[in-house]
């Protein structure tokens, strides 16, 4: 039962009525579908600059965001550039690090 109902619950319509209503609303969500399908395929390449951009930086902006929409190159972060935020090293994830065990001492009475 697409809008929730359950078997258990007293009906206040009939069928038919609830048919119309499921089918409606199927027709409302496949139509936005398509909608946004459509709207993602005719800005793909948009998509893939906003992909690029967080490869390469791990984060993007508003202002990067907005030249990417205006077809522009996105640049770096802006916390990038007024010096609060340091741009990655190299492309390798970074990851915890895991320190040598630590030298044991022998005993002043083996020296």
């Amino acid at each position: 039962m697409f809008l929730g109902r359950s078997v258990t619950q007293h009906k206040n319509m009939s069928d038919d009525t609830a048919n119309a209503i499921d089918r409606e609303i199927r027709q409302i969500i496949d139509m936005n579908y398509a909608r946004a399908k459509k709207i993602l395929e005719d800005h793909m390449d948009k998509l893939h600059a906003m992909s690029d951009a967080l490869m390469k930086y791990e984060t993007i902006d508003l202002d990067q965001i907005q030249r990417i929409m205006q077809g522009k190159d996105p640049g770096a972060p802006g916390s990038w550039t007024d010096g609060t935020r340091v741009p990655p090293v190299n492309n390798k994830p970074s990851g915890p690090t895991i320190a040598p065990p630590p030298a044991t001492q022998k005993p002043a009475s083996q020296n």
